[in-house]
């Protein structure tokens, strides 16, 4: 499996980091939690599913595109979301474009259940769920996730993200699939 980011030194050459298996809880001034959450590579797929299954359906799913493979950076994020979804739509548009969810960086996915909790998943391969919540938690222990204050991909000095060629078929037929509509 191709890393959706790569932690590298100055001259753009892997330094050897890999991701740890551990989740941070994060409280914000207006006392908003979440917990962002770090995996190898191997294991952001099985994490990113356990903590879809987490959340309550009906589901929103925000694709927030940052970069676009052939032409670069995007100059401003570009969004398109779908409503209404069921927990296996969502499982499935995801497991058949593994290159795209899990592989490359162009792009964050936002998922949001009916009480308002969410995941994201960034262009790094960190995750995000909020707020702090027991099904959250409970999902990080099964997958054996412990809590610890760890060095993560989003401290790294340098990170070089992958663009895959075979992910930009993948982008095209998840917004066909799902009837995205443009939302910034």
């Amino acid at each position: 499996m191709i890393e959706k980011a790569q932690s590298v030194t100055a001259a753009g050459e892997p330094d050897g980091f890999v991701p740890p298996k551990a989740w941070r809880l994060e409280t914000f001034p207006d006392g908003h939690t979440r917990l962002v959450i770090s995996v190898p590579p191997g294991e952001l797929q099985a994490t990113h599913l356990t903590l879809l299954a987490a959340l309550t359906a009906p589901l929103g799913l925000r694709y927030v595109q940052l970069t676009d493979r052939a032409s670069g950076q995007l100059p401003a994020p570009q969004g398109r979301v779908a409503m209404g979804l069921t927990a296996a739509r969502v499982r499935a548009a995801m497991e058949s474009r593994q290159n795209l969810m899990w592989s490359d960086g162009r792009h964050q996915i936002w998922l949001r259940g009916e009480l308002g909790e969410t995941v994201i998943l960034d262009e790094l391969g960190l995750l995000y769920a909020s707020p702090d919540d027991p099904a959250f938690r409970d999902a990080l222990a099964g997958l054996g996730i412990p809590e610890a204050t760890v060095p993560t991909m989003d401290k790294r000095d340098y990170v070089r993200v992958s663009f895959l060629a075979e992910a930009d078929a993948e982008e095209a037929s998840l917004w066909q699939d799902l009837n995205m509509l443009k939302w910034k």
